[in-house]
């Protein structure tokens, strides 16, 4: 199965693990990434997570990310299918480009989740789903938390 996350992903145990949402997503993503690590899950990166990566001004969380980018399966290059399709999501949903190329390359690839920590993006996404539901096609747009219940039965709540 193809999963697609967005730089939040990537970024998550950088956060204040104080707070048990960002905690309880920190485990989720390692989990998820135990499981990429197993072969149970095909992993992509893409350009714009790349670009993202190559602009954080803290250089060990960038090294990190890098590292992590290794475990993926593939990288999607910038064209312009991919480019139409962020478009459309933005003119149908007004979400911001750079979150639109994200979930624009996830389809393109043919990822069945794109992960995100961003709610704000899932609320705006699900808003508008009567508009976007021939664009997504066959991806999904989760929280981490919200895909381990989902594909693997697991509550990380308790």
């Amino acid at each position: 199965m193809l999963i697609y996350f967005d730089m939040n992903i990537y970024n998550r145990m950088f956060d204040d693990q104080e707070q048990l949402k960002i905690k309880l997503e920190t485990t989720a993503i390692d989990i998820i990434f135990q499981r990429v690590q197993e072969g149970q899950f095909n992993l992509l990166w893409s350009f714009i997570l790349e670009y993202e990566n190559s602009r954080n001004p803290f250089i060990q969380r960038r090294s990190k990310v890098q590292v992590l980018s290794q475990l993926s399966s593939g990288v999607i290059l910038k064209n312009d299918i991919i480019t139409g399709v962020a478009k459309n999501i933005v003119e149908n949903s007004k979400a911001r480009i750079e979150d639109a190329l994200h979930i624009a390359c996830s389809i393109y690839a043919g990822c069945r989740y794109y992960m995100t920590c961003d709610g704000r993006l899932i609320r705006t996404i699900y808003d508008n789903m009567s508009n976007l539901q021939d664009i997504l096609g066959g991806t999904e747009i989760l929280n981490p938390i919200d895909f381990l219940r989902k594909e693997m039965n697991l509550d990380v709540i308790g």
